[in-house]
């Protein structure tokens, strides 16, 4: 396997398991019927972190794949 591709695999489940663990911790958070309310910041950084490094991913993936058919 190349190296741009384990860095893009990487990246990806980096990016999906942040994202997995902010839902799995929000929803046992609020399991108790009571709202909760985090900073706008935080919250700011627990949706976009995953999806940037989803797409660093995929960037990384189509850069290393259009590099080697050079």
């Amino acid at each position: 396997m190349p190296s741009y591709s384990k860095l893009a695999y990487t990246l990806i489940i980096a990016g999906m398991s942040i994202f997995a663990f902010e839902r799995f911790g929000l929803q046992a958070i609020s399991s108790n019927g009571t709202p909760v309310h985090l900073n706008g910041a935080l919250m700011s950084i627990l949706v976009i972190a995953p999806v940037v490094l989803v797409i660093a991913g995929c960037g990384v993936f189509m850069v290393g794949r259009m590099r080697r058919l050079k």
